[in-house]
């Protein structure tokens, strides 16, 4: 197989990620719960939550890992703030991608 390589660094192509999920993970910590944790934060945490959120805010997958258990009532909180958190995401991502449409055009 051959394959050509440009040297422009501004001939690119770029993905379309307009519906893909972004996912969040929310750790256990007691009978509390967090987002983006630092290392030692993750060591003390007893379970995670990832949760897999689409732009309009539909979950599109979730896993529980860990060796704690998580209440069902937590649970619910915790995805409630993971699609939050991760419609935010999307939210900034996209200003950004904009703003980088816009200049490109410049």
């Amino acid at each position: 197989m051959e394959m050509e390589v440009s040297d422009d660094p501004y001939h690119v192509w770029k993905l379309d990620v307009s519906s893909c999920p972004i996912c969040v993970t929310l750790h256990q910590i007691g009978s509390s719960f967090a987002v983006d944790l630092s290392e030692e934060e993750v060591a003390c945490s007893e379970g995670y939550l990832h949760v897999g959120v689409m732009p309009d805010g539909e979950v599109s997958s979730m896993e529980k890992a860990g060796a704690g258990n998580i209440d069902p009532t937590t649970l619910l909180e915790m995805v409630e703030v993971g699609v939050r958190v991760g419609e935010e995401i999307h939210r900034q991502l996209n200003k950004q991608l904009d703003a980088e449409r816009s200049l490109a055009k410049l």
